[in-house]
């Protein structure tokens, strides 16, 4: 829908000449619960670390969402918090994720109206914020993955769930620009307990395990964080089992890491290290692939995890050739756990 000057102007907007020029610099800020992690009881303060993820990305774990705030911006998240909670009927704890564009934007006129101190816009940057767009398109499946797979064990996951998300700007003499955009959803959990210390740590593993993901490799763990379809959950997951395997399996060399693994007889050396090369070199299917990487990479899979990715393909080339499986008998489950356990979640 496209709005009139008359209906843009009915919503207390008022047109400001192309002289008028306010410099911004836009940056967003990301909430997320954390189901299925709690604070110690015992623990004497209740938020994280800021941690650096990347530039200019800092985050936090805290049982405030303005506390969070206040480390991330200098500035609270909402004005009354325990009515945000009812609301959103928000559940502690959260994560904030706070990013800032490297680069101001400047708006000549348009429309705009100023409401408690604050300046708000009517499509004032349809070219802005694409510093943003591309940290979330580019950074974010990448940081949450990293997140969860450090803050889970097998048995007992964490997930995040988004809460909300505020874009805003922030004008040179300090007056705020905000935009607003409200996701959410809900599921059963069980919990357990970490200290700041253990939050900490895992934190950092994250951030370092950041710095090596790519968005390719988390893009379909990522997206099925929060679907609620199981089928599209199982697809999503295997996808993800299917890219690392093939992506890890890039990485190989036969001579580099390979050749050990044979025990050659002197006598017949040379030829028979040429098959063996060739056997690495050329595998023809998933399965050779996961293989070679079970053998070689990924140290903490054992039998179990092989028979399991074995069930998860067969359930896959099923569907691939047309046949119905009612969603309930999906091994969404045994997918996720796998998927995991290769990027790096310990079992307890």
């Amino acid at each position: 829908m496209i709005f009139t000057r008359y209906a843009i102007e009915s919503m207390g907007y008022v047109e400001h000449p192309q002289s008028d020029l306010i410099e911004v610099h836009f940056a967003i800020l990301k909430a997320f619960s954390l189901r299925g992690l709690n604070f110690e009881q015992n623990c004497s303060s209740k938020q994280s670390d800021v941690i650096s993820f990347g530039r200019n990305c800092t985050l936090t774990i805290s049982q405030s969402i303005n506390e969070a705030s206040k480390s991330l911006t200098g500035d609270v998240f909402v004005d009354d918090e325990e009515k945000w909670l009812a609301e959103k009927k928000a559940i502690p704890p959260f994560l904030l994720i706070y990013f800032r564009e490297s680069v101001p934007r400047q708006l000549q006129g348009g429309y705009r109206q100023e409401k408690n101190g604050n300046i708000l816009t009517y499509d004032a940057f349809p070219e802005g914020k694409k510093e943003i767009r591309e940290w979330e398109s580019e950074s974010v499946p990448v940081i949450v993955t990293s997140i969860i797979v450090n803050l889970s064990t097998l048995d007992r996951q964490v997930d995040l769930i988004p809460i909300e998300r505020i874009v805003f700007g922030i004008t040179q003499d300090g007056k705020m620009l905000r935009d607003y955009r409200i996701t959410g959803s809900a599921s059963g959990y069980f919990s357990t307990t970490k200290s700041i210390q253990q939050i900490n740590a895992s934190l950092e593993r994250s951030k370092n395990q950041a710095s090596v993901l790519t968005k390719d490799i988390c893009r379909n763990f990522y997206a099925t964080l929060n679907e609620p379809d199981r089928m599209k959950k199982f697809l999503g997951y295997y996808q993800f089992i299917e890219r690392l395997t093939h992506s890890t399996y890039k990485t190989l060399n036969f001579d580099r890491d390979a050749i050990d693994t044979f025990n050659v007889p002197v006598r017949v050396k040379e030829s028979v290290t040429r098959f063996f090369e060739s056997i690495f070199t050329y595998p023809k299917n998933l399965s050779q692939r996961f293989y070679w990487c079970t053998i070689l990479v990924w140290n903490s899979l054992n039998e179990n995890d092989v028979d399991c990715f074995l069930e998860l393909k067969k359930v896959r080339d099923k569907l691939s050739h047309g046949e119905h499986i009612e969603e309930y008998e999906l091994p969404v489950e045994k997918a996720k756990v796998l998927a995991m356990k290769l990027l790096g979640t310990s079992q307890t």
